[in-house]
């Protein structure tokens, strides 16, 4: 069967890169002939864009302001175009794309590529708070031809206004299977009328040994010390005073995956770290602390105790939470009510998480199944 999938993947993003390869790679495991939609509307590959500032910041009220973001910026991603590079490299290098670069939904209207089945998802496509939930090409408006599904196609949000409810459920009429990233999408899409089947992240569909041979190999530093692995989105001063407590208790080492800011506190900061690593990192610590969902979800694979500290968006936990209760582990969430000493001794049952992973994975690949994949 000839398949094409459409995603956000171009974003220098960690879990956008590697849900695409997952999704991607399982596909043509079951022998079919599939391409990753290279779509890439100027949304997606605006992070080193210096000039653009987003309209909703406070940086773009004065021109004064947002000359100074324009500054800011352009020295902060001069000190990241190595990861840049690795993730061009990793991106436009393994991901099987079409041949035609697709720059914005009128040309994907134009000309559009020919499949049997095409599929949406996973990740956040359809979060109506991002360009990407507002883009027809992300409900597959485009196609003329040829089934259409979605698989693990993520709102993030808990609660969708009432015109953007009547636009998505208009435009997953003709969908043949709806299939959503966490069990609050299957509540919205309920209230839309519309049919969905819960599935896991496309990351789980590989096995454990896949994504080690992935990471093989992939990183020069030696890793031959225990380490806490430490991915934060936001510099949270929480989850720092945890890190230094636990990997004291545990004599760890202190290593940090960093994108945008340093973090003092680390006896190591792997500041280019590209897929392959991120995963190799993940695979190899003792112990992860991160905001991340795909860190978390590996984490789980890996079987790697970990701990969750929500962002302080708190709508955009309600993925993180969604992924934890169906792992019956919500009691990883660092909360504010209870002391640290709570999670310090916290023990990991991996047997039944394992259980769990088989039946959801199952479940995961029957829907897939289903649509003749």
């Amino acid at each position: 069967m000839k398949i094409k999938t459409i995603t956000t993947w171009a974003d220098y993003n960690y879990g956008a890169s590697l849900q695409a390869y997952a999704l991607l790679t399982f596909l043509k495991g079951e022998g079919h002939d599939v391409e990753l939609i290279k779509y890439l509307p100027s949304y997606q590959t605006r992070m080193y864009d210096y000039m653009w500032v987003n309209p909703e910041s406070k940086a773009s009220r004065f021109w004064i302001t947002r000359w100074l973001y324009r500054i800011v910026k352009f020295f902060q991603r001069m000190t990241t175009l190595k990861r840049k590079r690795i993730f061009d490299d990793f991106n436009f290098g393994e991901l099987a794309t079409t041949n035609k670069t697709y720059l914005n939904y009128e040309e994907l209207m134009k000309y559009p590529p020919e499949a049997d089945l095409y599929l949406v998802g996973s990740d956040q496509v359809w979060n109506v708070l991002y360009d990407a939930g507002n883009d027809p090409a992300f409900y597959l408006e485009f196609v003329k031809n040829g089934i259409k599904a979605s698989y693990a196609a993520s709102f993030s949000y808990l609660e969708i206004d009432e015109k953007n409810k009547q636009r998505i459920a208009k435009s997953l009429k003709d969908f043949k299977a709806v299939a959503v990233r966490e069990f609050h999408g299957c509540d919205l899409l309920k209230k839309m009328g519309v049919e969905s089947t819960w599935v896991l992240d496309p990351v789980f569909l590989l096995s454990v040994d896949e994504w080690i041979c992935f990471a093989k190999h992939s990183q020069k530093e030696d890793l031959s010390r225990p380490y806490l692995l430490v991915y934060d989105f936001e510099g949270n001063i929480r989850l720092k005073s945890f890190v230094k407590e636990y990997a004291k208790r545990n004599n760890l080492e202190i290593y940090a995956i960093v994108d945008k800011f340093p973090i003092s506190y680390a006896n190591k900061n792997f500041k280019n770290a590209g897929p392959r690593e991120f995963v190799d990192l993940i695979a190899r610590c003792h112990t992860f602390v991160s905001n991340s969902f795909h860190g978390t979800a590996f984490s789980i694979m890996f079987h790697k105790p970990f701990f969750v500290f929500n962002r302080n968006r708190h709508k955009v936990n309600s993925r993180m939470e969604s992924l934890l209760a169906l792992f019956e582990m919500t009691d990883n969430i660092v909360s504010d009510e209870k002391t640290f000493e709570t999670y310090l001794k916290k023990q990991f049952n991996w047997n039944k998480v394992e259980r769990i992973r088989k039946e959801q994975l199952s479940k995961s690949i029957d829907y897939l199944k289903r649509l003749g994949v």
